[in-house]
């Protein structure tokens, strides 16, 4: 497989936090268009390599490739292209979805129109406007979707 067609590829990708390894000599090659799932019980590093993957923590040692680009050098640009939702999202309680999506639309740089699109995808639409804090916990993961497809991502 051309390296230009994985979208994610990880070579010997460690994570040891003190004398725990969480990850050890894991190597992915996951191509364009490809479902991939992790699976597998507590502690087994599943949510600890979705956070190096999107550079949220940098890995004891070993190399991580996204769209054929080094995420060490080609972070914002990799960012720009990905979508993602790990655990809880974090809003702004006082703000509307809308408002949320907006903040997160303007840094992303994706079009107005978007907003309204990815909140009736979520089945959000006649809760808008109305302040994130009254929310129900299954109310905030469908705006964390709703953020994490904002930017119409190529890789989510």
């Amino acid at each position: 497989m051309n390296v230009t067609e994985l979208v994610i590829q990880t070579k010997g990708l460690y994570k040891i936090y003190k004398k725990r390894a969480a990850v050890v000599d894991l190597n992915l090659e996951i191509a364009r268009g490809d479902i991939y799932g992790f699976l597998g019980p507590n502690g087994a590093g599943k949510t600890t390599t979705i956070r190096m993957l999107l550079g949220l923590i940098q890995p004891t040692r070993g190399a991580i490739h996204l769209f054929g680009k080094d995420l060490k050098s080609e972070k914002m640009d990799i960012l720009r292209r990905t979508g993602s939702l790990v655990e809880y999202p974090s809003y702004y309680g006082h703000l509307t979805a809308v408002e949320n999506l907006e903040a997160i639309r303007r840094i992303t740089g994706g079009p107005k129109s978007r907003i309204a699109e990815v909140l009736e995808i979520v089945s959000l639409t006649k809760e808008a406007k109305r302040p994130v804090k009254g929310y129900s916990l299954g109310m905030k993961q469908r705006l964390g979707i709703a953020a994490a497809l904002l930017n119409n991502p190529e890789l989510l």
